[in-house]
């Protein structure tokens, strides 16, 4: 049966700054103006890169139309894929709306909080909630709607281990999420304009959509092979924007101050925070409550990690751990205090304890911060390339994207962005004195010679 998309030039006109006018049809219009999804203008993008990048303001609400947009243009080009993509009429609709709300379960400040663990969850798991819940603004529009929360949530969350998802769910999340998803795409050129780099430029976003295809046997989007080249200016973007933006050395010191003084207000005695703080709250909002609740408990906001921020100073990079010198022992504590971020804070306590007594410098134990990147993100690259008659080897079509053949881009990269972007990096307060004590012993210490 062939889906009539029309209705995806009609209704509410957007003007985007990335791809023109955007239209939101009328019967989905209802859910922009829900409270939940209007918090996402106060969510921004990249949290606190706009202290290196000051252009890099734009938020969750912008990225969430500039999906939606780029996700009628994969179902077009899927649709008429030989052989094309068999859904039906309310099976785009979930997937339309699914790629819409994508990002309304996410806490304020990027993925900070996901990586604190605690009681923060992952922001598709609480994307869930908020879609499933009765009491929201946005359930009540899908109903009206007649869009099933249920199917709209699955394509969001997909990977939660605690939810059977049907196949028919299934194949909508993986168009939505992958390594050429309409997610990645807005996300990386949008973020390369505002932060003001010229990565983005470089990818031939035209050539791209068109060369989008079907991959039946992975039920996946594939390419043609006139797109390989786009897809490596955007693989390659990917690469530059983790290297240059999203884990630059004052981006990383920032997001470390930040989680250790929420961690350190959490763990006072008195502190009167509690999950409904973040989860529904923007940035100002927080911000606010977090300064409320320090000068409740006699905190100076002026020193504290908040304070510190908002006047931009930054604690500078001590010791930098690259790939190729993490020996095994190393790895797996870094691991653990990444996936424990309670051990972690115990561990740097510790180490301001510890290099007070060898400084002489009075270190209370926030001093010193260890950043610790995810270890298993990496850029993806599994994608199916059809050549069709013009197959250049004596090789079954479709071939693989790491193929010889198609491209060496991917060997290239993998090691080259492991050796450049994940790196851990140990920080600390703008002394000299411990900034080289640091530097020279800090191995040591989390090495003991023992298991050296």
């Amino acid at each position: 049966m062939r889906i009539d998309l029309q209705f995806l030039q009609t209704g509410k006109a957007i003007r985007d700054p990335i791809w023109g006018y955007i239209h939101i049809p009328w019967d989905v219009v209802p859910l922009l103006d829900t409270d939940e999804f209007q918090r996402l203008r106060d969510i921004s993008q990249l949290g606190h890169v706009f202290l290196v990048y000051p252009g890099a303001r734009h938020s969750r609400f912008e990225h969430s139309l500039g999906v939606f947009h780029l996700t009628g243009q994969f179902l077009h080009r899927l649709l008429q894929a030989h052989p094309p993509l068999h859904i039906d009429l309310e099976d785009a609709r979930v997937l339309l709306v699914a790629s819409l709300l994508h990002d309304i379960g996410h806490y304020p400040f990027s993925h900070l909080f996901e990586e604190m663990q605690m009681f923060f969850i992952d922001h598709e798991t609480r994307g869930r909630q908020i879609i499933l819940d009765p009491t929201t603004r946005i359930h009540a529009a899908l109903r009206n709607a007649r869009i099933d929360p249920v199917r709209v949530a699955n394509v969001i969350d997909y990977n939660n281990k605690a939810v059977e998802i049907p196949d028919r769910d299934l194949r909508l999340a993986h168009i939505l999420s992958g390594t050429l998803d309409p997610d990645k795409i807005d996300y990386l050129l949008r973020d390369a304009r505002y932060c003001g780099v010229p990565f983005g430029e470089s990818v031939n976003r035209d050539r791209l959509i068109k060369s989008i295809t079907f991959d039946p046997e992975s039920q996946r989007p594939a390419i043609t092979y006139k797109g390989v080249s786009a897809v490596e200016a955007l693989i390659f973007t990917n690469y530059l924007m983790y290297r240059n933006v999203y884990l630059h050395h004052a981006v990383r010191s920032a997001n470390a101050m930040f989680k250790r003084g929420v961690q350190d207000l959490l763990h006072h005695p008195e502190c009167s925070l509690r999950e409904t703080d973040f989860d529904r709250s923007t940035e100002a909002d927080l911000i606010h409550r977090l300064q409320m609740e320090m000068d409740r408990l006699g905190i100076d906001r002026r020193t504290s990690m908040v304070g510190r921020l908002k006047r931009r100073k930054l604690y500078k990079v001590a010791r930098i751990f690259f790939p190729y010198e993490r020996g095994q022992d190393l790895m797996e504590k870094l691991a653990r205090l990444y996936y424990n971020p309670e051990d972690r804070r115990e561990v740097e306590i510790d180490l301001c304890r510890t290099f007070s007594k060898k400084t002489g410098l009075d270190l209370k134990g926030d001093e010193i911060l260890i950043d610790i990147p995810r270890f298993g993100k990496s850029p993806e690259v599994d994608l199916k390339v059809y050549f069709g008659a013009h197959i250049p080897v004596d090789k079954a079509d479709p071939l693989t994207f790491d193929d010889p053949e198609v491209s060496m881009l991917k060997k290239s990269l993998i090691d080259n962005f492991e050796a450049q972007a994940k790196v851990v990096r140990v920080f600390c307060i703008d002394d000299p004195v411990l900034r080289s004590a640091l530097k020279s012993e800090v191995k040591a210490y989390l090495i003991p010679k023992n298991s050296a």
